[in-house]
């Protein structure tokens, strides 16, 4: 771990969430940081484009781990407050689709539960979104509580999770998980 005078020079290439953490954690432990971008500013997943008067985000939406943000800040000696709010939404967001229907998604059950009912038109989603929402918490906690700060420098890493991820079915698409659970197109 290197100390507060450490003075080697470091080039971290890309400024979205990743690159823009590591480069604050790196700092954070006494480094001189250069961050590069090939855009006009940071963002990389979360850039955010504009055109005609109008713009629209390039990946993230929603902010699900909070308490990473929080974390950098206490790294950098800061306090969050000071430099962003976050604000709740409500819904998360809304999806439209070509038909004129639209879809709201939530953090409470039961309202989706209710937008499921009200959306699909298949009767078993509903008990799927919940499988669905069980398993999603199974792979959060997997990623978050036990794998976040786990280093995988050997294939013995990888393969002392390998049962762990097979279970949760990590090897499928989001696309293809979903559709295990949810039959309605939309």
């Amino acid at each position: 771990m290197a100390s507060a005078s450490h003075t080697t020079d470091l080039l971290v290439i890309g400024s979205g969430f990743g690159g823009l953490a590591i480069g604050i954690r790196l700092a954070a432990r006494g480094f001189q940081v250069t961050i590069c971008e090939q855009r006009d500013r940071p963002g990389g997943r979360a850039y955010v484009y504009e055109q005609d008067g109008f713009r629209f985000d390039g990946g993230p939406t929603v902010i699900t781990a909070p308490w990473l943000i929080d974390e950098l800040f206490s790294l950098a000696g800061r306090n969050p407050a000071d430099y962003l709010t976050l604000v709740p939404l409500d819904p998360f967001y809304r999806v439209f689709f070509h038909d004129g229907e639209s879809f709201e998604y939530t953090g409470d059950q039961q309202r989706m539960l209710a937008e499921i009912r009200r959306t699909s038109l298949f009767p078993a989603d509903p008990a799927g979104y919940l499988e669905l929402s069980e398993l999603t918490e199974r792979i959060f906690a997997k990623g978050f509580t036990e794998l976040a700060d786990q280093p995988f420098l050997n294939p013995l890493d990888m393969a002392r999770i390998l049962p762990a991820m097979l279970q949760l079915q990590s090897y499928r698409s989001v696309y293809g998980l979903v559709a295990r659970y949810i039959q309605d197109e939309k």
